[in-house]
């Protein structure tokens, strides 16, 4: 097995300095055999234990060294599952950090090590208690970046575990972190005050706060000092498309899903393909001609399954064929109606296609019976009735309903019928004019 292939292996290991010594060098050549003679003892963990612990009793002047012993101890504990000892040994190896006896980049390098190994390997309460114990030594020795850093990374921790109003004042300590004493944004600290933004919106869709979430939002759309990375602002634009689509604005949806989108795919994020759905559902809603799916950026997830079934459904839409249209919702429950969000404007997509479906349906006539435009689009009569009526209200149909009968009585007023009337008005001018020649002449 390579030493890459270990899970509790740096590559600091591998940093050799020879220099020509006088005596002291041959101490701190015993040490380092040591230490690495340690190492490869590994699968014996008392063993190895012991062998590190003489590296560091061993080396009160070649400290570097105790702090790499250290830290082989603290990750030989939690592979193990000796979470006190884990913490016992992170404290001491903390302290290399406040002496300074560790360069600060490798000091970095090594406490985010820590925390990534921490986070996949111990429970949720040990990995917060971990990280708070980590930022008051950040704290103590002004690290800020680091500090902000890990901040973000416990603000994650809580937000999965739900632990909103310890949330809410964390993130309120870094917010007053990247602003002045004025409130002002202090222009190098926009990125991290985005990507705090970006954990206010998380909390406050899952705690369905639609006007703080509108709020943030729009405070994101006015940082303009920012570099996120794409996968923040890909979130921070679902978010907006999400927020308009509850508003029923289905063309702002429709934009901050494509930016969504188009950031995601540029980060990689499987979450790309789920926005594609969503920004499909906004522009069936909008009634829009184009076809988000014909795009160059869509194109190489045509194959995908989930945009398959998505396809289908769009193609039944675009057709107007609303049997069809139930039927792929039907089979296709998986990708479609399994998502909450999709599911939730189901009805308004159902509604907008019938809706141009029994546009489409009355143009040819004068007039027509209600239960026949009813058997087309397989509903109930009083349902296409409804439709009717929201049709008149919003002057996309021009006719009258005589519900005594129930017949749609329909006021012709198509393209060939304007044309005619264009005729004829043109044919009477020339009439006019044809006259008033004659009589000029005569």
């Amino acid at each position: 097995m390579s030493d890459d292939d270990f899970m509790y292996e740096d590559e600091e290991e591998y940093e050799f300095e020879y220099e020509e010594d006088d005596g002291e060098g041959g101490e701190e050549v015993g040490v380092e055999n040591r230490y690495y003679n340690a190492k490869g003892l590994r699968e014996d963990f008392d063993a190895a234990i012991r062998e590190f612990q003489t590296v560091v009793d061993d080396s009160p002047s070649l400290t570097e060294w105790g702090f790499k012993a250290t830290k082989q101890m603290l990750k030989l504990c939690l592979r193990e599952g000796q979470f006190d000892q884990v913490l016992s040994y992170y404290e001491k190896m903390l302290d290399y950090v406040r002496q300074s006896i560790v360069a600060r980049n490798y000091a970095e390098k090594s406490i985010n090590n820590m925390l990534e190994r921490v986070s996949v390997a111990a429970t949720p309460e040990f990995v917060q208690r971990f990280h708070q114990i980590t930022l008051a030594v950040l704290k103590e020795t002004k690290n800020d970046r680091l500090w902000l850093r890990t901040s973000l990374r416990l603000a994650k921790l809580l937000l999965d575990q739900q632990e909103y109003p310890a949330l809410d004042t964390l993130l309120g300590e870094l917010r007053r972190e990247c602003e002045d004493d004025s409130g002002a944004v202090i222009l190098e600290r926009g990125t991290q005050l985005l990507e705090i933004h970006a954990m206010y919106l998380a909390m406050y869709a899952a705690r369905e706060e639609h006007k703080r979430l509108k709020d943030t939002y729009l405070q994101c759309m006015t940082i303009k000092s920012a570099i996120p990375h794409p996968r923040i602002m890909g979130f921070i634009r679902e978010c907006g498309g999400k927020m308009y689509m509850g508003e029923c604005n289905w063309e702002q949806a429709k934009a901050n899903f494509f930016d969504a989108f188009k950031n995601y795919d540029e980060a990689g994020s499987p979450q790309r393909v789920q926005v594609l759905k969503y920004l499909v559902l906004a522009s069936l809603l909008s009634e829009s001609e184009v076809n988000p799916l014909s795009g160059p950026e869509a194109m190489s997830y045509v194959n995908d399954p989930a945009i398959v079934a998505i396809t289908a459904l769009v193609a039944a839409f675009e057709s107007q064929d609303v049997v069809r249209f139930e039927h792929t919702l039907s089979q296709n429950t998986e990708h479609i109606q399994d998502d909450p969000f999709i599911a939730r404007y189901i009805a308004d997509l159902r509604r907008t296609l019938r809706m141009q479906a029994l546009e489409s349906a009355v143009l040819p006539y004068t007039r027509i019976r209600i239960d026949s435009l009813a058997k087309r689009l397989d509903i109930a009569p009083a349902d296409a009735e409804q439709l009717l009526v929201a049709l008149i209200l919003d002057k996309r149909l021009k006719a009258n309903i005589d519900q005594e009968q129930g017949i749609l009585a329909v006021e012709q007023d198509t393209a060939e019928h304007q044309q005619f009337e264009a005729l004829n008005k043109w044919a009477t001018n020339m009439e006019s004019l044809l006259r008033s020649a004659i009589a000029t002449i005569g």
